[in-house]
């Protein structure tokens, strides 16, 4: 989770220092802003599908001592997806003359050139997520999270000093050379557990025929999530075209950089509810599952208080220099709010999926995705076109249908395999009373220093973020220990036992 943390913060430092050293509204810049994720919002639905098939095929065969069959099937899959991404490649191209005219933007030509630039980048998705999945098969967790650093250090030395030479043009070729560079990290780490991938094209494969039953509902629940992308951002493109920059900035910190911390635990829980579901261990499983999302909501509850309290202050200190404005941060702090009403259940949403992706069931999950992009598009059309909401209606809409979609699914994953709660409502109750509590105590702390002068512009808006953040971490510990929430419990139970000299009973 570190290691996949300080990508995500490296990626978003990129981020911030782009937009402090360009014009944050300059057309150019929010063309890139947009096109860089519509190579994204094209492939990673079958990137999903990956993903989630993968695991527990290959995973399976491991299990069984099948290590020759699991690593031809994983070269299957490799030169079999690689093919289909090329077509994926040439149907992004065509459309790289269309998508610009569901856009606000004058430069068309730009946009579709931006669009060109970036469309190749799906090759190196899709070898990422197979190398990924191979790697945390054989529980090699960190060697697949150094993923995201590559990119992040290249955007930021570009920017730093060539962005003034080449400015937003350069800046495309190096944000695409450097997912290029994502995949090339991963390669010697699969090498080194003696994955080495060959030629082998074979349609007729048990193992790449169940791949490909499994995938399809996963595709179609994941294209519907990745409409739901392009929908918001190009929604945005039209409502509010000079701030697609910032939006982008705060959906990256919400939905990547927060649900980095969800994608750490699941690429370790995933591989593990597929094996009690290989060795039909349902209590296992249930167990599993239940731990993971009271820690997921433990985790998650406090973060989303404490960002709706500090999100002005902590967007001014992570944005607020160059020439992004006061004015800038007060736009991002209206999505952001907007954003943090859905981080919890985004969180149990990833969970929920890979338990049912475990059980091999996908069907779901599809329907799911569905829902939640009708409520999505509804929604969001209506809030930004017909309410004061205007820009902030999408985000708002986005966590309306994430809590929507999230709910169906917890219903119909305890229809499929009974009560898994356990601890779960316990958790639930306990961190909401904590984290509000913690919510108050960490306002509290803020008014009381919101004018106060202290040091350097960076040094007090560090104050101003951290002092009542560190104030909230205390609290929330604290209420913790003391209503004894079983996350934190069986934590310190863990260390208790460990501290204990070697003989005794832990």
């Amino acid at each position: 989770m570190a290691i996949m943390l300080l990508g995500k913060m490296l990626a978003l430092v990129a981020n911030q220092v782009y937009l402090s050293y360009l014009d944050p509204s300059s057309e150019q810049l929010n063309i890139y802003s947009w096109a860089v994720n519509i190579p994204n919002n094209i492939f990673q639905s079958f990137g999903t599908a990956l993903a989630s098939v993968v695991i527990p095929i290959f995973g399976a065969l491991l299990v069984k001592g099948k290590r020759k069959e699991a690593d031809r099937f994983a070269s299957n899959v490799v030169c079999v997806s690689s093919a289909i991404t090329l077509v994926l490649v040439a149907v992004g191209m065509a459309l790289s003359f269309i998508l610009p005219s569901f856009t606000s933007f004058e430069d068309k030509g730009y946009t579709a050139m931006a669009l060109r630039v970036m469309m190749p980048v799906m090759l190196f998705y899709c070898l990422c997520y197979i190398y990924q999945g191979v790697l945390q098969s054989h529980d090699r967790y960190r060697s697949a999270a150094l993923v995201n650093l590559p990119s992040g250090i290249m955007i930021i030395l570009y920017t730093v000093f060539l962005s003034d030479r080449f400015g937003v043009t350069g800046l495309l070729i190096v944000t695409a050379l450097g997912l290029f560079m994502q995949f090339a990290v991963l390669i010697i780490p699969a090498w080194r557990i003696g994955f080495k991938a060959r030629f082998v094209f074979d349609l007729k494969d048990p193992d790449l025929i169940q791949a490909g039953k499994m995938t399809v509902p996963i595709i179609l629940g994941a294209s519907a999530y990745q409409f739901n992308m392009f929908f918001n951002g190009t929604m945005m493109t039209n409502v509010a075209p000079n701030s697609v920059s910032l939006f982008n900035f705060v959906q990256n910190l919400i939905l990547s950089s927060v649900m980095t911390m969800v994608l750490a635990i699941t690429s370790v829980m995933y591989p593990t509810l597929t094996k009690y579901a290989a060795s039909d261990d349902t209590e296992g499983f249930k167990r599993t599952l239940s731990t993971t999302m009271g820690g997921i909501v433990f985790l998650l509850a406090p973060l989303s208080v404490g960002l709706i309290v500090l999100r002005t202050p902590f967007l001014s200190l992570i944005s607020e220099y160059g020439n992004v404005t006061a004015e800038n941060v007060a736009t991002e702090a209206g999505f952001l709010l907007m954003y943090c009403l859905c981080i919890v259940f985004l969180g149990l949403k990833e969970i929920t999926d890979r338990a049912f992706y475990s059980l091999k069931t996908t069907r779901i999950s599809a329907i799911t995705g569905v829902v939640i992009m009708a409520v999505n598009i509804v929604v969001g059309f209506v809030l930004s076109k017909y309410t004061p909401l205007g820009a902030n209606g999408i985000p708002l809409a986005y966590s309306i249908a994430a809590i929507s979609g999230t709910m169906f699914l917890i219903v119909n994953l305890r229809r499929r395999i009974g009560r898994f709660g356990f601890a779960l409502g316990e958790t639930v109750i306990k961190s909401i009373v904590s984290a509000a509590v913690m919510g108050a105590a960490v306002f509290g702390v803020y008014y009381l220093m919101r004018d106060m002068t202290l040091g350097g512009v960076v040094v007090s808006r560090a104050l101003r973020v951290l002092l009542p953040t560190g104030c909230g971490v205390v609290v929330y510990f604290i209420l913790s220990i003391i209503l004894r929430t079983p996350p934190l419990g069986a934590v310190l139970n863990k260390l208790k036992g460990r501290a204990q000299p070697s003989g005794e009973e832990n």
